[in-house]
């Protein structure tokens, strides 16, 4: 592996530019690719000499630019070196000058080697890594401990043969993932064009990828992104192209992948990709680089403008399936916690969409994720359950924000059994005050002994109050409070949680109350005329306005469709029998098709969804929750239920076999969510499932549904 570069009297002749200044310059375009700054003072460190010094180096580099029509540097506050977007340009003029012209940092050296030793399917010698490094043979040495530690890691061996050199052993699988994970990464060294470059001249000898053939790979990804309708992000697409151009390099010295899973929904895509990769580049490619492929695809960000209907329904399960997960890992039940659920899938809808780059960890977001270490460490370690729905990593910024949103249910969950005196001060007027208070009893059980502003409170007595929440500062009132957004964030509801954990509130334990008959008719029947009273009443007081409140939360609630209502007792069949799980999804549907609520597609689309997709709708153990797409082939909201004579395995092997099966059909986002979060919640209940798998007769059961829907919220 030759290499020709140029020397360093060379390059100090062509150019007014020292080696120092030019390394500098390197520096400063890698900085302002990653949207960083650099200082004076971190360069003086680096380079170990003066600030004067760093200063003609500055003067120098900004001549330079200048000379080839480019925006020079400028020195901010506090020492630091401000770039135009034009010094990324200088790139390829130092690409001109040669590799040697890039300063790698230890970490850099590291990710270079280890693509080298990823991609050669022979010995490489320490001669060989140090030449094209422009390092001594001594450093590399320095660096092999840290190079087999990487491969060791990520379940590859790195040996060393006294008179051959280095040579890298593991499956073939396991050398793909690491070489992804380095050009992924935020840091990789080939976001420098020069340093790609030159990896690939260096690779070149032996299984050239041209220029040509860049091209034409390039023109191959945007194909298959029109014709399967699958867009890459602009980084993705450079990251998948370089980890493409790689992996022909391995598929030309025929090293191929192992035995991989089963399709999964990016196969399609997978194979019209490497169809026309052997088609342009005459390789053969065995079927396990297409499943391989397939979950490469995964990982990859993609673009999409909103959640279609098509994703709304599987969304919901997905978010339900996630909230299990960690409960599970935090050993806390927030299964049950509609609030979070609905909050979650709103949240999410954004992350669902696959828009990139829209999150930014603010000082309150940072404080969370540090007091609560091992929520974000659970959220890390079940990621996946949303990532493989989403079809892309999920960046640190937005794994941050849905940790936020479970410790403020997490405080919830904790707090959810008190009730706390407290007083709200409010200066934006009634209408604000109000919104605060509707936001404060979604997430807590207050009694709220007034409303103020800020300038009543010195003649007020505040001894009764628990806490005082407050739109605006107090600090010159000499009181202890919170202050929160009058939308009440999470990042609000954690702060006020962790207010009430020093409390000793006035605990009022919710007991079941089986027999809801208690709220008569005729007591609905009162809160309708008051309802009429006030909704005809321009009268804006206090009061009005509270009573207002919190009858029109009742109806609210009471608007709600019930699960009951949903699932009436003429959609339940008992002890169906059914041959496998394709079976059971069509009788689960038998109902709703007769009833004219879905039309014969609909039930085939959901057999394909599971095909597709995987047995993602097994929702608890032996439960199953078949649905499709809000369609035109829904033509009404409903649930069907049957329990089969024997159960059948749908493929989730944690959960299999089933034995309960309830269809779902949806004509919008809304009107199904909570009779679908009681559904799951009800069958995931080990005494009710006790009672429902040994019941005698519909009815029964139907009753059986009735009495827990009543003791849910």
């Amino acid at each position: 592996m030759e290499i020709s570069y140029v020397s360093d009297a060379l390059m100090t002749e062509d150019s007014d530019m020292n080696k120092r200044s030019r390394e500098i310059l390197s520096e400063l375009i890698k900085k302002t690719e990653l949207n960083q700054t650099t200082t004076m003072s971190e360069l003086e460190k680096l380079y170990k000499v003066s600030n004067r010094t760093i200063r003609n180096d500055i003067k120098q580099i900004s001549e330079y630019l200048t000379e080839h029509g480019l925006t020079p540097v400028k020195l901010g506050k506090q020492g630091s070196i401000l770039t135009n977007e034009d010094i990324r340009n200088a790139g390829e003029l130092l690409m001109e000058e040669g590799f040697y012209s890039f300063r790698l940092t230890q970490e850099d050296r590291i990710a270079y080697a280890a693509i080298v030793m990823l991609i050669c399917d022979h010995y490489v010698t320490l001669a060989d890594l140090a030449d094209n490094l422009f390092v001594s043979r001594s450093t590399v040495i320095q660096d092999l401990d840290k190079i087999k530690k990487l491969f060791k890691d990520n379940n590859l061996y790195l040996f060393s043969h006294s008179n051959k050199g280095l040579l890298l052993e593991g499956r073939e699988s396991d050398k793909r993932l690491l070489l992804l994970k380095i050009i992924q990464s935020d840091t990789s060294i080939f976001k420098d064009k020069p340093v790609r470059i030159h990896l690939v001249q260096m690779l070149s000898k032996d299984k050239p990828v041209n220029l040509e053939e860049q091209s034409t790979l390039e023109k191959i990804l945007i194909e298959a992104e029109n014709a399967y309708g699958r867009h890459f992000t602009d980084s993705s697409f450079l990251h998948l192209k370089d980890f493409l151009e790689f992996t022909i390099y391995r598929l030309r010295a025929n090293q191929f992948v192992e035995i991989q899973k089963e399709k999964n929904s990016k196969w399609k895509m997978a194979q019209g990709i490497l169809i026309q990769i052997c088609r342009y580049f005459r390789l053969q490619i065995p079927k396990e680089e297409v499943l391989f492929l397939s979950s490469m695809l995964n990982r990859f960000k993609y673009i999409r403008k909103s959640t279609s209907n098509r994703e709304i329904v599987k969304m919901q399960v997905i978010t339900r399936n996630f909230i299990e997960k960690i409960s599970e890992g935090l050993d806390v039940n927030l299964d049950s916690d509609y609030i979070f659920y609905e909050n979650l899938i709103n949240h999410l809808e954004s992350t669902f969409s696959n828009i990139e780059g829209i999150w930014q960890t603010n000082e309150v977001v940072q404080k969370v994720l540090e007091r609560y270490p091992k929520v974000l460490d659970v959220t890390q370690k079940n990621i996946f359950v949303l990532e493989e729905y989403t079809e892309r990593k999920i960046s640190r910024e937005e794994i941050a924000y849905i940790v936020v949103h479970i410790c403020a249910a997490l405080e919830r969950n904790r707090y959810n059994n008190s009730q706390y005196n407290v007083i709200i001060v409010c200066n934006g007027g009634i209408g604000t005050s109000q919104l605060l208070l509707a936001r404060l009893e979604k997430y807590f059980r207050l009694n709220v002994l007034d409303i103020l502003a800020a300038h009543e409170l010195k003649n007020h007595d505040l001894k009764k109050a628990d806490i005082i929440i407050s739109t605006v500062p107090l600090d010159k009132w000499g009181v202890d409070y919170v202050q929160v957004d009058p939308l009440l964030t999470d990042q609000d509801c954690i702060e006020v949680g962790k207010k009430l954990s020093v409390l000793k509130p006035e605990v009022r334990h919710k007991e079941k109350i089986h027999d809801q008959k208690k709220e008569t008719e005729n007591s609905e029947q009162i809160l309708l005329k008051i309802k009429e009273i006030l909704d005809n009443s321009d009268e804006d007081s206090k009061v009005t306005n509270m009573i207002r409140h919190q009858v029109d939360k009742y109806f609210r609630e009471k608007s709600q469709v019930r699960l009951t209502e949903l699932l009436p007792k003429e959609a339940i069949k008992l002890d169906v029998k059914c041959a496998d799980w394709k079976e059971a999804i069509c009788s689960s549907a038998e109902y709703l098709l007769k009833q004219g609520s879905i039309e014969q597609s609909y039930i085939q689309a959901m057999i394909e969804n599971v095909r597709i997709n995987g047995p993602y709708i097994v929702v608890g153990k032996g439960f199953a929750l078949p649905h499709e797409a809000l369609s035109t082939a829904v033509k009404a909201t409903g649930l069907s239920l049957i329990r089969l004579k024997e159960p059948v395995a749908f493929g989730k092997e944690e959960l299999d076999p089933v034995l309960w099966v309830c269809c779902l059909s949806a004509i919008d986002k809304n009107a199904h969510l909570k009779a679908m979060f009681h559904i799951i919640n009800i069958f995931n209940d080990p005494q009710f499932r006790k009672a429902a798998d040994t019941v005698n007769n519909v009815e029964e059961l139907y009753y059986l549904i009735e009495d827990y829907e009543k003791d849910m919220k």
